[in-house]
């Protein structure tokens, strides 16, 4: 009796210290993310060479979008959780895979549209502080704030794929349907 009772009591000590080390990893996960925005949100406000006024009106609006974008992720991640386990492929599992792809997908295409939508709604709060040329730093993408400029292609801009080092183009880039590889 006594043995079972101390390996009761190990597997629940076990048990509470796993809990507390996830809770403690998604607390430091919160921290860093929160440090790597204002690192960020500080880098933009050099960028934009903003006056101490429009940087004290600049930054709560910003920080606030930061933070709209990061419950959207978050969202998207949790969903990406749910939908990741394991199971026997039979034609119902997969024909309930195949379903998930579309609303997968759809959620995307929704996600994107909540995307813009808050861009817009900050872009507009931030139009009586900022300059239109700001206005784009801020709402570029982060690969064209820095000068640079990814395959004209498939990857739509980004890089990657359709970039000159492979994807559906070769050399070109994209899908190779003409001399600049476009569609």
């Amino acid at each position: 009796m006594k043995k079972v009772i101390f390996i009761l009591s190990m597997a629940a000590m076990l048990f509470g210290s796993v809990n507390n080390t996830n809770a403690q990893d998604n607390r430091g996960r919160e921290g860093r993310r929160a440090e790597m925005q204002a690192r960020a949100t500080e880098r933009l406000i050099k960028d934009l060479k903003l006056s101490d006024e429009q940087k004290a009106k600049f930054e709560p609006i910003y920080q606030n979008y930061l933070k709209e974008l990061s419950a959207l992720r978050t969202e998207r991640q949790q969903a990406d959780e749910n939908d990741s386990k394991k199971e026997e492929l039979t034609d119902a599992v997969a024909t309930s895979r195949l379903q998930a792809i579309f609303d997968r997908q759809a959620e995307q295409i929704q996600q994107s549209q909540q995307r813009l939508d808050i861009q817009k709604k900050y872009c507009a709060e931030l139009s009586g502080i900022l300059t239109p040329q700001q206005l784009l730093r801020v709402f570029q993408p982060q690969q064209q704030r820095n000068g640079q400029r990814g395959g004209q292609g498939f990857r739509g801009g980004r890089g990657g794929q359709g970039g000159p080092r492979g994807g559906f183009g070769g050399g070109q880039g994209g899908f190779g349907g003409g001399p600049q590889g476009d569609f």
